[in-house]
C-alpha cells in the first residue's frame, strides 16, 4: 500500500523528526512493508531524511497534486485546525482516504461536562505566571461559550476526514462527548484511536532494573510551566528521604539548574539524586532499562512520549489524574502504574511510594509490562493497528 503521512508547516524533516510523531509513523508504516512517505511544504534542505516529498503550500491544497501522488492513505497531522481545511478537502477530492491526527489528552467545551472544562481552564491559569499568557486562556474560555467562533469550524474540520485518529482511549472518550455535546456527533463514529508511536530500540535489556526513580523532561524556563519543577522536586524529596534504597535521576535541557531545590533535603537523600542535561536517545535507552518508575508532574501533557517509551523499556508510571493528563494516566493501567488521586505533591508522594512497594512485593513484571506496551505502541503495531481498525470501519 501506497501512504503519506503530512504535517502542513515546513519543520526539519531530519533525523529527530522522522525519531517520533508523524516521521516515527512514516517508518512504522515501512518496516511493515509500505510504500511510506512524508510529505511537507518547503524547499528541501540538505539534513532533509530518504522519504520526504517537499511541495508548495499551493500544490499541498490541490486535488490534482495530491491525485498524482497516487497514495491510497493520508494520514494528516493538523491538529484539527481549521486552517488547514483546504488540505483536507483536496485530499479527499483526491479520492483518498484521509486520517486526521489529533495530538491531544482531549477535547472539552462548557457545553459538555463543565466541571471537566473548569478544571482545565484551572489547570492552565495554574501553569502561568505571565499576565499576557492568562489573558490568553481566559479569551479562549470566553471563545468556548460560543461555539459558532471556532469550535464548530475545528469541528468541520475534524469531519472533513474520513477517519479522525487520537492518541489514547481516554483521549478517545473525551472528544467524542465533546463532539456531541456540540451537535457533531456524525464525527463520532469516526474516532480510531492510533498512539502516537514508539522507535523499536525501546525495548528492556537482560538486567535486572534498580529502585531508581527516572524523570524525563526540559527544564528550562519556557518549559517550566508545563513541567512543574518545584512539585518535580518536592515530590522526588519527600520520597527519596523515606525510601533510602532508592534513588533519581532527572535528565533533560536545564536539569542541572534544579539542584538548588534539593538544598534542605533530609536523610541524605540529595546524594542519590543525579541531574543529568539532554543525553543521545542511546543513553537514555540505558536509563529507562534501569529505572523501574517513570515520574511525570507535568501540568499538561497531550501523550507523554517518555511514558511511552518507558512501558516499551518495562517500566512503571506514576502521574496524576487530571484531564490535561488523560492520555498520561492511561499508561498506570495493565499494572503497570499507579495514578495519583490529584495533582498534589501529597497525592503523588503516595503514589510513587505505593508504586516502589508494588516493586518490592513483585507485583511489576517488567518483561509483562514491556510486551504489551510495545504491541501497543512500537512503531509498526501502531501502524499496523491503524490499516486493521481503517479495514475493519471501511
Amino acid at each position: 500500500m501506497r501512504i503519506a503521512t503530512c504535517t502542513p508547516v515546513d519543520f526539519a524533516a531530519d533525523a529527530q523528526f522522522f525519531g517520533r510523531d508523524s516521521g516515527l509513523l512514516c517508518r512504522g508504516f515501512q518496516a511493515a512493508g509500505h510504500d511510506a512517505f512524508v510529505v511537507m511544504p518547503g524547499a528541501l534542505r540538505p539534513d532533509d531524511e530518504p522519504g520526504v516529498v517537499r511541495c508548495t503550500r499551493a500544490e499541498m491544497s490541490s486535488e490534482s497534486w495530491w491525485h498524482a501522488l497516487g497514495v491510497e492513505v493520508v494520514v494528516l497531522y493538523a491538529w484539527g485546525d481549521p486552517r488547514y481545511q483546504a488540505v483536507a478537502e483536496a485530499i479527499r477530492a483526491a479520492g483518498i482516504v484521509l486520517v486526521q491526527s489529533l495530538d491531544t489528552a482531549g477535547l472539552h467545551t462548557p457545553w459538555g461536562d463543565f466541571r471537566e472544562w473548569s478544571r482545565c481552564l484551572v489547570g492552565l491559569l495554574a501553569a502561568e505566571s505571565q499576565p499576557r499568557r492568562m489573558a490568553r486562556h481566559l479569551a479562549k474560555a470566553l471563545r468556548d461559550l460560543f461555539p459558532a467562533v471556532y469550535e464548530n469550524q475545528r469541528l468541520g474540520m475534524m469531519d472533513c476526514s474520513d477517519r479522525v485518529a487520537v492518541v489514547s482511549p481516554p483521549a478517545a472518550r473525551s472528544i467524542t462527548a465533546y463532539a456531541s455535546s456540540l451537535g457533531h456527533s456524525r464525527i463520532t463514529s469516526k474516532i480510531l484511536v492510533v498512539p502516537h508511536p514508539v522507535a523499536p530500540l525501546m525495548k528492556p535489556s537482560e538486567h535486572q532494573k534498580l529502585p531508581k526513580v527516572l524523570v524525563v523532561g526540559r527544564w528550562t524556563a519556557e518549559d517550566r510551566a508545563q513541567k512543574d519543577p518545584m512539585l518535580t522536586m518536592a515530590v522526588l524529596g519527600k520520597f527519596l528521604e523515606t525510601c533510602p534504597e532508592w534513588s533519581a535521576e532527572v535528565v533533560g535541557r536545564g536539569s542541572t539548574a534544579l539542584r538548588s531545590l534539593a538544598a534542605d533535603w533530609k536523610n541524605d537523600a540529595a546524594s542519590r539524586l543525579t541531574l543529568t542535561e539532554a543525553v543521545p536517545r542511546t543513553q537514555l535507552i540505558e536509563r529507562y532499562q534501569q529505572s523501574r518508575i517513570l515520574l511525570c508532574c507535568s501540568r499538561y501533557e497531550s501523550f507523554h512520549i517518555s511514558s511511552a517509551e518507558a512501558l516499551c523499556c518495562g517500566g512503571s508510571i506514576v502521574v496524576a489524574d487530571h484531564p490535561l493528563l488523560a492520555s498520561t494516566g492511561w499508561f498506570t493501567t495493565k499494572d503497570s502504574g499507579t495514578l495519583a488521586p490529584n495533582r498534589s505533591a501529597s497525592a503523588l508522594i503516595k503514589a510513587l511510594t505505593r508504586e516502589a512497594e508494588a516493586w518490592r512485593q513483585g507485583g511489576r513484571n517488567p518483561q509483562r509490562i514491556s510486551s504489551e506496551w510495545r504491541q501497543l505502541l512500537h512503531a509498526d503495531r501502531v501502524a499496523t493497528g491503524m490499516l486493521d481498525a481503517l479495514r475493519l470501519k471501511s
